[in-house]
């Protein structure tokens, strides 16, 4: 669980789900890898168009109240005066679309009406804004601190989302901090917005629960760049037909920067026992035992042990599928479609996918080659059975659960031996044979069964596999510790080497098998076209 925790992720651009975690869970914090600046110059902040209009906003309050219109909005005056500054022009209003009369005309005076209500420094009575204590305190802030808790109530409090056209849902909203990431390592170039929500997508893809497809784009656009990072100043945006472009600005750059060696502030005490009881009970509980990583949140900690809860009640209540049923299988290439190293490389990036949009996800061992990997996907991962995650909810299959679950050994080495035998162009693989053999009702060292395997090869130019099915013959004695018989169904299409012939061999197959030093090897076979 460390090692998976700590290792970077493609899908998360190079992060380690650690990092994610406290992305999400401290973001601008100590644990958080993206970080505010210490050192941004006061007047920098203080500029910033939204920042400007707030502190003119609280200047105005300070000075006496200010009364709304009927409908409850800023007076028109100070509207045009906030946008009379230049510093956040808007296009409808600039092409002369929209005629600025007031808020419900220019979206950011809505903004800095409202924010300072969500962090308490104004309040509304009998029709009128005026400055609360809180306000008046926030009015001395340093630069840096007055900036972050607008910022953080901004993208944490305020909607987004409001009269967008768009689901209310706050999913996209919420996945705020992993853009702030994406725009540090690839804002300095012009970049289309869908690339943004496309590799949102692939991270969090949960966000396409309620904006599947292109509304993911818009949405991104609309909310994170146009109406947030915009009205700060930090990205340049243009919306064409069709398209729309982001670009970071170096204010951006000066506010924001990565710390990769971000670390959470150490729990304390009282912090530290509540987690291991909350442990300990959800063990005594389970009758297992778990670990905890010590900067997770007694949130994150009681929502986790409720997902494991509910995941192992559908399980006894038979709620379970096979992995295979959820996909679309028109969308998977069988292994025997692949050929090359290349094309298993994309037909595994394909199927991840696949899996990651049903919030399921395997890890690849290091040392597993392309065309292996992509036949344990294909013959294990997919069948294996699992309780569908819900919603927020994700499955993590480790390589050797699966695969010790679904590994056959009698089946799979007879497999091997075969794929070995029908593989002209490569070497066999000499140890899938004991060191001795049986051989024309001989026992024979392993070197000769390797050159009757060369010899029956060299009889053809080529062979293609077909088909390969283990059975169960009940007539044949059961396998011991050490010796077993792994009868199959076999179907190949050989061209002869000495006139090119085609035929195709089908039917029933044997293969004798033994346990020589901790690995099972074949010590014997017989099948259509191979009778040694």
């Amino acid at each position: 669980m460390l090692s998976h925790a700590e290792q970077p992720r493609d899908e998360f651009e190079g992060l380690s789900p650690q990092q994610m975690q406290q992305l999400f869970q401290d973001f601008l914090g100590p644990g958080s890898i993206v970080k505010l600046r210490g050192d941004v110059p006061a007047e920098v902040l203080q500029e910033l168009p939204l920042i400007y209009f707030i502190r003119q906003f609280l200047d105005h309050l300070a000075e006496k109240e200010i009364k709304l219109t009927a409908k409850g909005n800023l007076p028109g005056k100070l509207v045009k005066d906030f946008y009379a500054t230049g510093r956040l022009p808007d296009y409808a209003i600039e092409a002369g679309i929209t005629k600025l009369k007031g808020e419900d005309d220019y979206a950011p005076a809505q903004v800095v009406k409202y924010l300072p209500d969500l962090l308490g420094w104004s309040k509304k009575r009998h029709g009128k804004l005026s400055l609360t204590q809180k306000g008046k305190k926030a009015r001395a802030l340093p630069a840096g601190d007055f900036f972050e808790q607008v910022f953080r109530a901004h993208f944490r409090h305020f909607n987004l989302g409001c009269a967008d056209g768009y689901p209310e849902a706050s999913d996209v909203q919420h996945a705020f901090p992993y853009v702030a990431y994406l725009l540090l390592i690839l804002g300095r170039d012009t970049r289309e917005s869908e690339e943004y929500s496309r590799r949102l997508r692939q991270a969090l893809p949960m966000v396409d629960t309620h904006f599947g497809g292109y509304k993911l784009e818009q949405v991104v656009f609309i909310r994170l760049f146009l109406r947030f990072l915009a009205y700060y100043g930090f990205v340049k945006v243009e919306d064409r037909w069709k398209s729309a472009t982001v670009t970071a600005t170096e204010r951006f750059y000066e506010v924001f920067h990565l710390d990769r060696d971000a670390r959470p502030a150490p729990p304390s005490e009282e912090e530290e026992y509540e987690r291991q009881l909350r442990t300990a009970l959800f063990d005594a509980e389970t009758g297992g035992q778990s670990w905890t990583s010590g900067d997770i949140p007694l949130e994150a900690l009681e929502a986790f042990h409720a997902q494991v809860r509910d995941l192992e009640a559908r399980r006894e209540a038979g709620d379970t599928v096979v992995i295979r049923e959820l996909l679309d299988e028109t969308r998977i290439t069988p292994p025997s479609d692949i050929n090359d190293p290349a094309a298993a490389e994309r037909a595994i990036a394909d199927l991840l996918d696949l899996l990651a949009a049903i919030s399921i996800r395997t890890e690849r061992p290091d040392e597993l080659e392309a065309l292996p990997y992509y036949a344990f996907l294909y013959d294990m991962l997919l069948e294996h059975e699992v309780v569908p995650p819900g919603p927020g909810q994700s499955l993590l299959l480790p390589f050797e659960e699966i695969f010790l679950t679904h590994y056959r050994p009698h089946e799979r080495v007879t497999e091997w031996f075969l794929l070995g035998l029908f593989s002209l162009g490569d070497p066999f693989p000499e140890d899938l044979l004991a060191s001795k053999m049986r051989l024309h009702n001989r026992v024979v060292p392993r070197s000769q069964g390797l050159a009757y395997i060369a010899d029956w090869q060299a009889r053809f130019r080529e062979i293609v596999p077909i088909g390969f099915v283990p059975v169960e013959d009940h007539d044949l004695p059961a396998p011991s510790e050490r010796q077993a018989v792994q009868p199959f169904h076999v179907t190949y299409e050989v061209v002869h080497a000495d006139d090119g012939r085609r035929e195709t061999l089908e039917g029933p197959g044997v293969v004798e098998l033994l346990l020589e030093q901790d690995q099972w090897v074949v010590t014997g076979a017989q099948f259509p076209g191979f009778t040694p």
